[in-house]
């Protein structure tokens, strides 16, 4: 897998994923200059760092919109799926819904994050993804959820990766087939 990508570009995949997750985190952004030095000391070669001081200096949306850009330049479905691949889904849902909501995104990728962020356990809480509060305390990923089945439902997502770029945890079937797209289940390209 990701033959098509050079280390050099598994490189600079990384460290865009890693600014990605800073330009969905506002905790440091507001923070004093002291507490944000004193926070980040002995990390000031780290990508986090950087980025985070980036932040800091041209503005949270600013930032974001960069970082957007950046995302948004790419055109191969390889590279979004590896994005997403080694990505910490503790992180938020800013980086995964640049990635989603992409022009290229592939089903695999949308199948590989749809169950990763664990849509059984919002159909067993609360029926379906319509009725989880906003207090839940997954904050907001049932819209992450559901923007992936009206994407999936709509066709929305691209076809151009290989079988071999199934993730291990996306099921054939389960106990909800019929109530999530079928689209959303291994095999069914």
């Amino acid at each position: 897998m990701y033959e098509n990508l050079s280390e050099k570009r598994k490189q600079e995949l990384d460290t865009l994923r890693e600014w990605a997750v800073c330009a969905g985190d506002d905790y440091y952004f507001s923070m004093a200059q002291s507490d944000f030095e004193k926070s980040m000391k002995g990390c000031e070669n780290e990508e986090f760092f950087k980025a985070y001081s980036r932040q800091r200096k041209i503005g949270m949306e600013e930032f974001a919109n960069e970082i957007s850009r950046q995302i948004t330049s790419i055109h191969n479905s390889e590279e979004l799926h590896y994005l997403l691949e080694s990505y910490n889904y503790d992180d938020g849902n800013w980086t995964i819904m640049q990635c989603i909501s992409h022009s290229c995104c592939d089903i695999h990728t949308a199948r590989m994050v749809y169950w990763l962020l664990s849509p059984d356990y919002y159909y067993d809480s609360y029926t379906d993804l319509e009725h989880v509060p906003d207090s839940d305390i997954n904050k907001g990923t049932h819209k992450v959820l559901k923007f992936i089945e009206e994407k999936a439902l709509s066709k929305g997502f691209v076809h151009s990766l290989t079988s071999e770029y199934e993730d291990e945890e996306v099921p054939s079937s389960n106990e909800y087939t019929g109530r999530i797209p079928d689209s959303l289940f291994a095999g069914k390209d």
